[in-house]
């Protein structure tokens, strides 16, 4: 790790700084059990609002559901090559079962305590519960770089609604947030640079000034397109790449429904 990064320097920071994200697996370099374990053993000690964990991970090893999820994940080969795979799910529904199963639905309860009847959870819960998932999934990513696992975010996994809860039996009160691919990676990976410019704010939030976003590109064309023949270029390839891509369309219709079943409006498939 470069010591100019940091004025601290430990494991845990070097583990950081070195990450990547990993799209090729070793495929005679199987997952071990105790590397397994390690990771699950991490995501479950992430910060978690009223230690409520308000998520589940599924965890995916059987070829056929990569098989079927590299297509639902907008088509990405990759995803049916990897070894391992844990959905990172928000999820009130096993709260809901245990609401009902402890009473707290019964009209006793309501009028002992003079709680309200039940109600589908709504997007406060889905606000913190989506904070449990994810902080989960990159305790996950950080202990899978401690043990020799590389891993790579899909997004995607949110994509095509009706399928993914087909495929995956997620009832109503989940959605599965965020998708990681782990492994044994095929080569050493250089740490991706990030852009930092117009990255932290001092106290409040600042639209940036012409200075400002002109800083912004010019790193930005620095670190990703170093043979850039004209200044935007990286912003350029996210407008049409990125922000007004098919699946950016697809994501959008997909999240729709997923909120839609997360407060209990069935999502059919």
């Amino acid at each position: 790790m470069n010591d100019t990064c940091t004025p601290y320097a430990n494991e845990v920071l070097a583990v950081i700084e070195q990450r990547s994200s990993t799209r090729a697996f070793a495929p005679d370099t199987p997952v071990t059990d105790a590397q397994r374990e390690a990771v699950l053993h991490a995501a479950s000690r992430a910060p978690s609002a009223g230690a409520m964990m308000m998520y589940s991970i599924i965890d995916i090893r059987e070829q056929a559901t990569f098989d079927r999820l590299a297509v639902l994940c907008d088509n990405q080969p990759m995803i049916a090559k990897a070894p391992w795979a844990l959905v990172f799910v928000v999820d009130y529904c096993k709260w809901i079962d245990l609401f009902e199963h402890v009473g707290c639905f019964t009209p006793e309860f309501v009028a002992r305590t003079g709680k309200q009847p039940r109600r589908e959870p709504g997007l406060g819960e889905f606000a913190i519960a989506a904070q449990d998932a994810v902080i989960a999934a990159q305790n996950a990513v950080v202990a899978a770089e401690a043990v020799g696992l590389g891993s790579c975010y899909i997004g995607d996994i949110v994509e095509c609604a009706e399928e993914v809860r087909a495929l995956l039996d997620l009832p109503e009160h989940t959605l599965p947030l965020s998708m990681l691919i782990l492994g044994a990676p095929a080569k050493d990976r250089p740490a991706t640079p990030h852009p930092t410019v117009n990255l932290v704010m001092s106290e409040r939030y600042r639209r940036s000034d012409a200075a400002t976003l002109d800083a912004q590109v010019a790193e930005m064309d620095r670190m990703f397109r170093p043979h850039a023949s004209a200044p935007g270029e990286r912003v350029i390839d996210i407008y049409t790449r990125k922000h007004t891509s098919d699946f950016m369309v697809e994501m959008g219709r997909s999240m729709e429904l997923w909120l839609k079943n997360w407060m209990g409006k069935e999502l059919r498939a």
